[in-house]
C-alpha cells in the first residue's frame, strides 16, 4: 500500500472542469440525449438534472465535478485542474508538464447555434446554481456571456 501511494505521488495528476450551466446545455444537446430531447424541453431537462443523483447522462457516482478530484476526506488529489473555457492554454500547460505536443486536436466541431445563457429562464438558471453550488464556488464560475 505504501509503495503504491509513493508511486501515485510521483504522477502528475490533472483534469478539466466546465461551467455547470454550459455543461448542462452540452448534456442536453449531446447525441446520447436525443431520446431525452424528444420527451422533454430544456426546462424539463433542468428539472430532471435537479433531481438526478448523477450529473451525466450515463450513470455515475459523482454528483459534482469536484468529486473527480478529491479523496474520501475531501482533499484535492489533482496537481492541476484546468477549465474547459481555457482549454487551449490549460492543455498547453499540461502538455509542457508531460513533455508532449501542446496542440490539442479537435476530433469534432461543436457548433452550437446559441450561447448557453440563451437556454435558461431565470428559474432554470437558479436551479443549476443550487444543484452545482459546490462546483460554482470551488471553481469560481458565474452565469455570464
Amino acid at each position: 500500500m505504501e509503495i503504491g501511494r509513493k508511486q501515485f505521488e510521483t504522477y502528475f495528476k490533472f483534469g478539466f472542469v466546465r461551467n455547470p450551466w454550459d455543461r448542462v446545455v452540452s448534456l442536453y444537446e449531446r447525441t446520447e440525449a436525443l431520446q431525452l430531447r424528444d420527451k422533454m424541453n430544456f426546462e424539463e431537462f433542468v428539472d430532471w438534472i435537479q433531481y438526478s443523483s448523477a450529473t451525466c447522462v450515463h450513470s455515475s457516482p459523482h454528483r459534482y465535478q469536484l468529486d473527480w478530484f478529491v479523496d474520501p476526506n475531501g482533499d484535492v488529489l489533482a496537481d492541476f485542474i484546468g477549465k474547459f473555457e481555457n482549454l487551449d492554454e490549460d492543455w498547453a500547460f499540461v502538455a509542457r508538464k508531460l513533455g508532449i505536443a501542446e496542440n490539442l486536436p479537435h476530433r469534432r466541431a461543436n457548433p452550437r447555434a446559441r450561447h448557453y445563457t440563451e437556454y435558461y429562464t431565470p428559474r432554470a438558471r437558479d436551479v443549476i446554481a443550487t444543484k452545482f453550488k459546490v462546483d460554482i464556488e470551488r471553481f469560481g464560475y458565474e452565469f455570464a456571456g
